[in-house]
Formats: structure tokens, C-alpha cells, sequence
């Protein structure tokens, strides 16, 4: 109950945590999952006020069911640019990765379907990786950006460890702005 009083909402990656979050947290409750189960996916959409997809794929084949119920809709997108070294099997970005839509499989006949776009990219690291990761999102997906309603900078950011770089945070999300 307490936590409640503090958070905005809360993410989950599937059906049980979005009802966790849900009733338990308050606020949005902003779902992301790799793959959606089909017989889980009109009670996830009880909960949820925004959905991300993994792939066009499951855009397609979600999103319109999720934009009737008046959920907020996105895409994750893969930047590939890798900030990370040395755990490739753990990178969203390495080579081969399927977390994430690269740019040449976007189809500009998503864009109705689309609210937002989502990049998870950073695995417990400070706001350099961020803005790196930034500016490759950009050089990828910059005619995209201004035609969405939001832009989610996914997780992984060690906001709470001391000596994190809060300055080029905020730079980062002015930047976007």
C-alpha cells in the first residue's frame, strides 16, 4: 500500500503481473511481452491501459482488438546499436536478436495501428548508454518519432545508483521532446 501512494503505475510482461499491477499499484499499468497468449490476451486487455508488441506480426494481429478496448498501443523497436559487451545472449540489440523490430522490417502500413514506439535496450546501465542508444534510435526511426504519441525508453537505467548521470537523462528526454 505504500508504494502505491508513490508510483504512476507499474509494467508488467504478462497477464499476472499486469493484474498485480493493476490492483494492486494503481495508475497505468503498461504491458510489454515478446509473445502475447492468444486464450490470456482479452484479459490482459482488463488490465492494461498500454500494450507493446514485440513485431509487426503481433501488431498485426493484436492491435486492432487492443485499440477497440481503447488501450494505447506500441511497437518495440530494435536500434541496432549495442551498448553492451561480453553477454550477446542478454542484448536486445546483438546480431540475431528477436526482441524488437529493426527498420527494415517496419511496413509503413503500421502507422494507424501505432501510438508509440518502445526501445528496451539497456541492461544496468548510466545515461551515457542512453544517449548513445538515443541518437541511434534517431538515425533509424527519425521519421517515425514525430508521428507518435509517445517514445519509451524501456528499462534497465540504474536511475537509483548513486552517481547515476541524471543531467544527460534529462538532456535525453528534452531531446526527444
Amino acid at each position: 500500500p505504500i508504494m502505491r501512494e508513490y508510483l504512476a503505475g507499474s509494467t508488467a510482461s504478462g497477464l499476472y503481473e499486469a493484474r498485480l499491477g493493476h490492483e494492486h499499484f494503481g495508475g497505468e499499468t503498461h504491458v510489454f511481452s515478446p509473445a502475447y497468449r492468444e486464450e490470456e490476451f482479452e484479459q490482459i486487455l482488463q488490465f492494461a491501459n498500454h500494450l507493446v508488441f514485440n513485431s509487426p506480426a503481433q501488431l498485426r494481429r493484436y492491435a486492432l482488438r487492443a485499440k477497440a478496448a481503447g488501450k494505447s498501443v506500441g511497437l518495440r523497436i530494435n536500434p541496432e546499436h549495442s551498448t553492451q559487451e561480453g553477454h550477446a545472449i542478454y542484448d536486445p540489440c546483438a546480431l540475431g536478436s528477436r526482441l524488437g523490430t529493426t527498420l527494415s522490417n517496419f511496413d509503413e502500413s503500421l502507422l494507424p495501428l501505432l501510438d508509440g514506439l518502445h526501445f528496451h535496450t539497456l541492461c544496468e546501465q548510466d545515461a551515457d548508454a542512453l544517449a548513445v542508444t538515443l541518437k541511434a534510435v534517431e538515425a533509424k526511426f527519425a521519421d517515425l518519432l514525430p508521428k507518435m504519441k509517445w517514445v519509451n525508453f524501456g528499462g534497465g537505467h540504474h536511475v537509483t545508483r548513486p552517481g547515476y548521470d541524471l543531467a544527460t537523462l534529462e538532456q535525453c528526454i528534452c531531446q526527444v521532446q
